[in-house]
């Protein structure tokens, strides 16, 4: 009856460390797709950045497997989110290095790239600052009153992150680095920067939040520029039902072709007075 327990107690674990390994699996699949056009394309003068990316995250993903295949329980459950972090972001590389070589929209695939990287870096910051703690060693506060401000400060921080987070857009995972951002100076004005990690983990939010930000003021110029093209172009013909058409010519009103310049509809000069004119 115990291993009987045991058993049926692991299945939910079991299941999602399959379901975890299979998603890491697929996004080094997709990955590795892309890596020989891309060290070709780098070799001939392309975009070697694409290349050294998505090199980097084959390895961030060697990573996660090696620790899905070790965590059990709750920490299994903690990894959930980072192995969602690390596919978007490897999906996005997949789809950057095929738009680059396919001359494809660069604005709106920089934006994607930038938020997957955004998503990712601020992912790695929750798990270390929020879960693992790894810069409360160094914190250091003058009284007890200043530590409980601190701390005041910490959590309606971290709950403004998963807030900015869960919105889904480039604008939301902007704020949350912005966030991430604050808080780890926060941490860092009370002795956080001894930390070993501290410099490297502010380099990540900063070069993070630097990007998307520019690939969303680029996103938002080339929707403007696109707009404003639109305004410019010709409008697109009227269609004019039958049934219209007819009431309008009883009236003296003819249509002209729909495909030439003017508005579309014109006054029968022989028949001014149909229209109560004189």
């Amino acid at each position: 009856m115990t291993r009987a327990r045991r058993t049926l107690s692991d299945e939910p674990e079991a299941s999602l460390r399959a379901e975890l390994i299979e998603q890491v699996a697929t996004a080094q699949a997709e990955l590795l797709s892309e890596i020989d056009a891309l060290r070709q394309a780098a070799a001939q003068g392309g975009d070697a950045g694409t290349l050294i990316m998505a090199q980097n995250q084959l390895a961030h993903l060697a990573g996660l497997t090696r620790r899905i295949d070790t965590a059990n329980g709750v920490s299994l459950a903690s990894i959930r989110a980072e192995v969602a972090a690390y596919v978007a972001a490897s999906q996005a590389t997949v789809l950057h290095a095929r738009a680059s070589m396919s001359n494809g929209d660069a604005a709106e695939i920089n934006l994607r790239l930038a938020q997957a990287e955004a998503q990712r870096v601020t992912s790695d910051f929750v798990r270390d600052f929020y879960e693992q703690k790894i810069f409360d060693p160094y914190l250091r506060f003058d009284t007890p009153e200043e530590e409980q401000a601190y701390r005041e400060r910490e959590e309606p921080r971290r709950r403004a992150i998963e807030e900015a987070r869960a919105l889904g857009t480039p604008e939301g995972d902007l704020l949350a680095a912005r966030l991430a951002l604050a808080q780890l100076d926060d941490a860092g004005a009370h002795g956080a920067t001894d930390s070993p990690d501290f410099q490297s983990t502010r380099n990540n939010l900063t070069r993070t939040e630097q990007g998307l930000s520019a690939a969303l003021a680029q996103s938002s110029a080339t929707a403007q520029i696109e707009a404003s093209e639109k305004l410019d172009a010709p409008a697109a013909p009227v269609e004019i039902p039958a049934e219209l058409l007819a009431s309008l010519s009883a009236t003296g009103v003819t249509v002209p072709d729909q495909n030439q310049t003017g508005h579309g509809v014109a006054a029968n000069a022989s028949r001014p007075s149909q229209l109560g004119f004189v």
